[in-house]
């Protein structure tokens, strides 16, 4: 890391308690780290046929399915998904003969597994929430909660203890102390189950719910990521482990299964809460750091909510009420799923994904398009870091033209998701999403899917699209086959997605062999000094998009040598999607800073407000205050005539982005006045294109306001390229030409 003094000219209330007694206490008193404010940003038997009339009637225990069928979810747990002779889906699931609710009568018992983290250490999210639960519980008699602590290296109240796992009692508006021992992973299945089990033993009521608490990485790093260990977090198979070991303790089904946390709401997630509970509570996109209203428990329950599908309305509402107040609705998402009907779904699902499998027999190009331009959640892009979580209703109807059964499965997912409310950058979400590798992070993602995929077709599909993709789209010498008996213990996959991979994620492609695009007319300045390329009527059918990339020429006088500092990616581009005649737009303008330092922005996605309204979304690789994290940057526009007029610019806060476990950071922090920005720049070589460190800027000092806008950059050379983008997860840049800023005026140099 180096630093650069950017001057581009010259560049050319604690909580005192006994620890068994019980108190009421006021959510503000709870607070202890100075500056945190209440309501502040936070955060049977036998085997199911295959596709039975009502399959969302029928329970059963997994056993070995029946002879001939080939497994393929494992069936050691709670579920058992495998395929019949006929490739038709068996669904096969943990159930209870005769179940009856037990327990207090008409109580309502929240089991909150609750993984405090950097959360807790740095926002004291945690403690907030275990202030809304003592007043949720003090306005509501029906009502307690059953939580574990731990996970997380300090909190921010008096009773909580770090290095300590500790099991409270919430009721009355009062907090007892139940249990105090020593640390455990939060992370391991044995530890949930453990919780699980003690719970329901000692707190059976007639309505029950679990809760996951903590942040949230979707269905690959799953959810409850341990400060404490290394970040370990609880996958999907270890819930499901941890929810079947405690089984013959739980006396009947969750009313609730849910997660207080970031990405949970997918496909994967409900088939594993399934046979435990009746409904899902969960969010497709990042929670706020405030996460669920723990009061509107209260206020359901005495509003005469009797199902999990009633209070969970209550919970979305009450979540989405508070992002109204802290100005976070258009990105919030919130859905309730009916567990019943995921049987019914993922049948529906199999036959939709049995057409794409069809389709894609000699090329995947047409799904990877629908998968690519369905609505994504979780940063996906190479600054902050990848998720693959993508909506399902919007990747299904992307597909529908070219399956039979899409519609089916539409109406299916449908029944599934009772209720949502989306922001209005969400508003076609259809409540769950499922995995799709946008790219893949890392060695082991594609064998964690192989372990969670709901359905062989789909899992052949991915296959496909990995290896269409680092093939041009060509299938022609494909032979994976995930349909063939035995095929699912194979160590791994075959296809290879995204050029973005970890150890090569910051050098620049060069090379037009790793892209599907054909020039018509190659790239070069015209008789009018303009940028220019033309692609073929072919390219045009893989091409995703097109942007122009921005480098600033600088010398470092300290190691004698030239560098491109990297200023980020726009769409100051003319495309012209009909005849593939591309032209640069670019006058010279670019965000930055009041003191004149320009920002490194990418531009990572556009949302359509209205028919005459839409937003681009930035992101900008900064400091703040002395750590590293991503500036996230909203610019809106209006169409005004022919063209379109920027309404405003705005600054959404800093997200930290996917850390190396996959955990999704849940708090967009909010800019306070005072807070130290550093803009980052990354530096390649100017001859041999290698990426070598990251530069950073001087200190500005935010004020409190908005402060961020197009500036004309400073005077001196810069380097202008396309950055052309197919469908196969390809990046191909032009050759950069050298440009000239002076006194506002842009040139090209003839050479």
């Amino acid at each position: 890391m180096k630093k650069i003094a950017v001057k581009l000219a010259a560049l050319a209330a604690a909580l005192c308690v006994s620890l068994c007694g019980c108190v009421t206490v006021d959510l503000r008193d709870i607070l202890q780290t100075e500056g945190l404010q209440s309501g502040g940003p936070q955060k049977t038997d036998g085997t199911v046929s295959p596709k039975p009339e009502n399959p969302a009637q029928t329970n059963s225990v997994p056993n070995d399915p029946s002879s001939g069928s080939d497994v393929f979810f494992d069936g050691s747990r709670g579920t058992v998904l495998s395929l019949a002779k006929d490739d038709s889906l068996i669904v096969s699931r943990l159930g209870k003969k005769n179940e009856q609710s037990t327990g207090d009568k008409g109580v309502w018992t929240v089991f909150v597994y609750m993984c405090g983290t950097d959360l807790e250490s740095g926002q004291a999210s945690a403690t907030e929430d275990l202030g809304e639960m003592i007043d949720a519980t003090a306005q509501c008699g029906n009502l307690r909660f059953v939580v574990e602590t731990d996970g997380t290296k300090e909190w921010q109240n008096n009773i909580c203890r770090a290095n300590t796992k500790q099991r409270f009692l919430i009721s009355g508006g009062g907090i007892e102390e139940l249990y105090s021992g020593k640390s455990t992973n939060m992370g391991l299945s044995a530890t949930l189950s453990d919780f699980v089990q003690w719970g329901a033993e000692n707190y059976p009521s007639e309505f029950m719910v679990l809760d996951l608490w903590n942040h949230g990485g979707g269905s690959i790093s799953g959810v409850c990521f341990d400060e404490n260990f290394d970040g370990d977090s609880l996958s999907l198979r270890e819930i499901d482990e941890a929810l079947a070991a405690a089984f013959d303790k739980i006396p009947h089904k969750f009313e609730i299964v849910g997660c207080d946390a970031c990405l949970m709401a997918t496909v994967e997630v409900v088939n594993v809460f399934a046979p435990y509970g009746k409904y899902s509570v969960l969010s497709q996109n990042l929670e706020s750091g405030y996460g669920w209203d723990y009061e509107a428990f209260s206020r359901g329950i005495n509003g005469g909510a009797s199902n999990g599908a009633e209070l969970g309305r209550y919970i979305c509402d009450g979540y989405y009420d508070y992002c109204i107040k802290t100005g976070e609705q258009n990105d919030a998402t919130m859905s309730v799923i009916d567990l019943s009907k995921v049987d019914a779904f993922l049948y529906d699902f199999h036959s939709f994904a049995k057409d794409i499998n069809a389709h894609c027999e000699k090329d995947a190009t047409d799904f990877i398009k629908a998968a690519k331009n369905a609505l994504n959640f979780g940063g996906n892009n190479r600054t902050e870091g990848y998720t693959n979580m993508v909506d399902l209703a919007d990747l299904i109807r992307g597909f529908a033209s070219a399956a039979a059964k899409a519609e089916d499965a539409l109406a299916s997912l449908k029944d599934c998701v009772v209720y949502m409310k989306n922001g209005a950058y969400h508003s076609r979400a259809g409540g769950l999403s499922i995995y799709y590798p946008l790219s893949v992070q890392g060695s082991m993602e594609l064998k964690i899917f192989k372990d969670i995929c709901i359905s062989p077709y789909y899992l052949n599909v991915v296959d496909k699209c990995a290896y269409s993709s680092s093939n041009g789209g060509s299938l022609l010498d494909y032979i994976g086959d995930w349909l063939s008996s035995g095929f699912w213990s194979d160590s791994g996959l075959t296809g290879n997605f995204g050029y973005w991979d970890n150890e090569q994620e910051n050098n620049l492609n060069f090379d037009e062999n790793h892209s599907a695009l054909e020039y018509a007319v190659k790239p070069h300045l015209d008789g009018e000094g303009c940028y220019t390329f033309k692609l073929t009527g072919n390219s045009l059918e893989v091409l995703e998009s097109v942007y122009c990339n921005i480098m600033m020429s600088y010398y470092d006088e300290e190691d004698g040598r030239e560098y491109m500092l990297d200023l980020g990616t726009d769409d100051y581009v003319d495309m012209d999607w009909q005849s593939g005649q591309c032209r640069d737009s670019f006058d010279g303008g670019w965000f930055a800073l009041p003191d004149g330092q320009p920002l490194c922005v990418f531009l990572i996605g556009s949302e359509d407000i209205d028919n005459v309204t839409y937003c681009n979304i930035y992101t900008s690789p900064i400091y703040l205050n002395g750590e590293y994290t991503n500036l996230k940057i909203r610019q809106t526009y209006r169409l005004k005539g022919d063209y379109y007029e920027t309404l405003s610019t705005d600054i959404l806060g800093t997200w930290e982005g996917i850390d190396e476990n996959g955990s999704a950071a849940r708090e967009v922090y909010r800019l306070r006045r005072g807070d130290k920005i550093q803009p980052c720049y990354y530096a390649y070589d100017a001859n041999t294109f290698e990426y070598i460190t990251d530069y950073y800027g001087d200190e500005y000092v935010y004020t409190g306001s908005g402060e961020i806008g197009i500036d004309y950059l400073y005077d001196g050379d810069y380097y202008y390229a396309f950055e052309i983008n197919d469908y196969y997860g390809n990046t191909l840049y032009t050759d950069f030409v050298l440009f000239n800023i002076e006194n506002g005026e842009l040139f090209y140099y003839e050479d």
